[in-house]
């Protein structure tokens, strides 16, 4: 029976595998903007809810964003991490505005689909999926529910923001600007890669906050900056990282949470597209102050991970220190607010529900 399970299992993982190949590839064709991390994102979606059960690695999205952290890093300059630092209270505006934002809307979906204050509260803070779930439960919501619609707004974000600046004019850049060949393992390849690798190992036991991005983020970074000219760095590489990322962002959404919470994950699904259209305006706003690229901004507020948008402001050909810098910043400032936040949230609906 074990045997006969693990080759239905294998059976199906290899059908997948095969289908999200043919999903990359068509959107590739289609000049999708990331294509080996959508098209895979949305084949497995299909598996999810249809409920062809694909057991995933558990090590599969923390390879991913190791590989693509690495990537990212490397593209880093001295002049750009420089640049950043000069945009302290553009970073805080939109580290704070995107938690305003959740603030405001977390009661309206709490309203829409009828689920408790926590769970509302922690859907809305644009963090990652892991860590929300994570604060929810603590707060007495439902984590695994708060961990589907945290995907799926990543989803949206990753679908959403880059077609619509490509539709904008925002073109990709050419493959060959984002890596080299698509093989072209250079000297420091693999040693980068290595040292990257055992960096995420450290910051995990440190007890950082998405420590298989920021580790190898930061190695790289620091190669970045140290090496004289460009390190090689093979476009298949990215693929692979963009490739593992899309299949395990698709698999998580749960058939049977779906099933149990439509109201919650359609109410959800509104109130993302409400963040992505505030943190579009702030950042429009903060461009025509500054005079700040607007695409690169519209990145550096979007209300995904910090892991997505970084691949998406390589892929395009935008400021990836910026949008990195933004995300990080945010993503240390919510992350220990977000609790005393629904402290807040939840006495000040308290005290509103006494006085009616």
């Amino acid at each position: 029976m074990i045997a006969n399970r693990f080759g239905k299992s294998g059976a199906r993982g290899l059908v997948l595998v095969l289908l999200c190949v043919l999903g990359a590839e068509v959107a590739t064709l289609q000049g999708v903007p990331m294509a080996w991390m959508i098209g895979p994102m949305l084949v497995s979606t299909v598996f999810a809810v249809s409920g062809w059960h694909v057991p995933l690695p558990r090590q599969t999205r923390i390879t991913g964003q190791s590989i693509v952290a690495t990537a990212v890093g490397l593209q880093l300059t001295w002049a750009g991490v420089v640049a950043v630092s000069d945009l302290v209270v553009e970073i805080l505006i939109v580290a704070l505005g995107s938690g305003f934002l959740a603030i405001g809307l977390a009661p309206l979906l709490h309203r829409l689909s009828r689920v408790d204050r926590a769970s509302s509260f922690f859907a809305c803070v644009p963090c990652g999926p892991a860590e929300m779930a994570e604060l929810a439960e603590k707060g007495g919501g439902n984590g695994p529910l708060v961990g589907l619609v945290q995907g799926l707004r990543i989803a949206m974000v990753v679908l959403i923001v880059p077609s619509a600046l490509r539709l904008a004019g925002v073109p990709l850049v050419e493959d060959s600007r984002i890596a080299g060949d698509l093989f072209a393992f250079g000297v420091l390849t693999v040693p980068a890669l290595c040292l990257a690798l055992l960096t995420a190992l450290a910051f995990k036991r440190l007890g950082m906050v998405s420590p298989f991005f920021l580790g190898p983020l930061a190695l790289a970074s620091i190669l970045a900056v140290m090496v004289e000219g460009p390190v090689a760095w093979p476009r298949g590489l990215t693929y692979a990282g963009q490739f593992l990322l899309g299949v395990s962002l698709g698999l998580s959404f749960n058939r049977d949470l779906l099933r149990l919470a439509p109201r919650f994950v359609a109410a959800s699904a509104l109130t993302t597209l409400l963040t992505i259209l505030g943190c579009t305006a702030l950042a429009l706003c903060i461009a025509s102050i500054d005079g700040l690229p607007f695409a690169t901004l519209t990145l550096a507020a979007a209300p995904g991970s910090v892991t997505e948008m970084s691949l998406t402001a390589n892929v395009m050909g935008l400021d990836v220190a910026m949008v990195t810098g933004f995300h990080i910043v945010r993503l240390f400032i919510l992350m220990p607010l977000a609790p005393l936040a629904l402290i807040l949230v939840s006495k000040s609906a308290a005290h509103a529900g006494s006085n009616e």
